[in-house]
């Protein structure tokens, strides 16, 4: 098995802050760790970091959450360029996390939308395409939230 790149055993790292962020179970473990809380029903639900740098120089917005038992991060590239669709943009980040990670680990389809997934010692980094009022890219990464 591939050693796990970017320190991601301990954690996501924002590079330009050099704040770690560690895996989690709840999100009051990491409500000190500078993300923007975001309130549902009287209760913190995530944590948000407009803009930061991971895996190697990645621009991106960082959503923490909490599903279940377990911690996920939530990461929306910020590209330079308009994409056409959804699909545009995920081919064109597909390529992207080639360059940094090779082939993925798995991949797939779910209801006619691509999905490809790097794994590492039970952690996951997943993009794909996802629907839910229009079409969009989804990416993540996790720590046993996703198999």
């Amino acid at each position: 098995m591939n050693s796990v790149p970017y320190g991601l055993s301990k954690g996501l790292l924002l590079e330009e802050s050099g704040e770690l962020l560690p895996w989690f179970s709840s999100l009051h473990q990491i409500t000190k760790k500078g993300g923007k809380p975001m309130p549902t029903k009287g209760r913190t639900s995530q944590l948000f970091w407009e803009s930061e740098t991971v895996l190697g120089g990645l621009r991106v917005s960082v959503q923490a959450m909490q599903r279940g038992s377990s911690g996920i991060f939530f990461l929306d590239i910020k590209h330079p360029k308009k994409f056409g669709s959804a699909k545009e943009e995920y081919e064109y980040d597909v390529g992207l996390l080639k360059e940094k990670f090779g082939e993925p680990t798995k991949t797939g389809s779910s209801e006619g939308y691509p999905w490809v997934r790097w794994k590492w010692d039970g952690i996951t980094l997943n993009l794909g395409v996802a629907d839910r009022f229009m079409e969009y890219v989804a990416f993540s990464l996790s720590k046993g939230a996703i198999e």
